[in-house]
């Protein structure tokens, strides 16, 4: 059984912790638990109930009713609005909900219904990026567990590695190609993912070699394909060391490709301006790539 500090009741559910705090005196939503040493603590029912709460008190119903109401009844009537039409915030709160609650099958529809209604691209950065930043805070406070980000990772990836086949035959109108590559500790295959996806639609090609090579076989690979451009992602502090050799093994080629890089570490690189161009986020790598596309040349019209 998972404890949780109120704090992270706050983290997870949106509700401030003053409000959770009324909400127990008042009309006995929780009841928090205590240690030997007398510190309060909250366990996955009070997180799955005030959660739940939460959600029904945004869509209009009094706190007083649904603290009368029994929990298999609050389920249903959560059941029941997940099944209806939710964006933004809304559909964070219910995504954020159903990861949980490891609720497959309501955590898919209602990625699904936001496919149907803004498509793929727009879901992606209206959507999931911001559920995916949020469960990154979540993570690195402990809020959530391991399960719960490998649980959204794996349904999200079958998203996008289906998207991406639907580009497998399309013409590759620009001769400018990115080669895809992470190193070894890195744990970004989804970023690398939806990043592949969007250079494909842009019609450029691209080489993915995934985040098993050393750095000596990544160099074969780059003077075999001869991409002009580079991307990965630097999280992890041991990538440092990674990108260093990389760079040296570049800096010797006679057309070195540009390396674009983003990450908590890409910073690291900012003073290698010849070799490497800095994204602080899906939004700047986007527009770059836009503007490769539009001044390049490589492109048809």
């Amino acid at each position: 059984m998972a404890i949780y500090s109120i704090a992270d009741l706050e983290m997870l559910t949106g509700i401030k912790a003053h409000t959770i705090r009324i909400w127990e005196k008042r009309y006995n939503v929780i009841n928090p638990k205590r240690t030997q040493t007398n510190i309060r603590f909250y366990d996955d029912y009070d997180l799955k109930k005030l959660a739940n709460i939460a959600l029904l008190n945004q869509k209009g119903y009094k706190i007083s009713l649904l603290s009368e109401m029994p929990a298999q009844e609050i389920e249903t009537l959560v059941a029941s609005i997940n099944d209806i039409e939710v964006f933004n915030d809304d559909a964070l709160d219910a995504l954020t909900l159903s990861i949980l609650q490891l609720n497959e099958k309501n955590f898919i529809h209602l990625i699904n219904m936001n496919l149907m209604q803004l498509g793929f691209e727009n879901t992606f950065s209206q959507i999931l990026m911001p559920l995916l930043d949020k469960l990154n805070d979540m993570w690195l406070s402990g809020s959530i567990k391991k399960v719960h980000e490998e649980f959204v990772n794996r349904i999200l990836k079958k998203k996008i590695i289906h998207e991406l086949c639907h580009l497998e035959n399309q013409d590759k109108d620009c001769n400018t190609s990115f080669l895809l590559f992470l190193p070894p500790d890195e744990k970004q295959e989804l970023n690398q993912y939806f990043v592949e996806l969007f250079i494909r639609k842009n019609h450029f090609r691209v080489i993915d070699l995934g985040s098993d090579l050393m750095v000596n076989d990544l160099m074969d690979g780059i003077q075999i394909a001869k991409p002009q451009f580079l991307f990965s992602v630097v999280h992890e502090e041991s990538s440092i060391r990674y990108i260093e050799d990389l760079l040296l093994g570049i800096s010797e080629l006679e057309d070195p490709p540009i390396l674009l890089l983003t990450g908590y570490y890409a910073d690291h690189f900012k003073d290698q301006s010849k070799y490497v161009r800095i994204s602080r986020g899906f939004e700047e790598l986007e527009q770059f790539i836009k503007t490769v596309k539009e001044i390049s040349g490589f492109c048809k019209k």
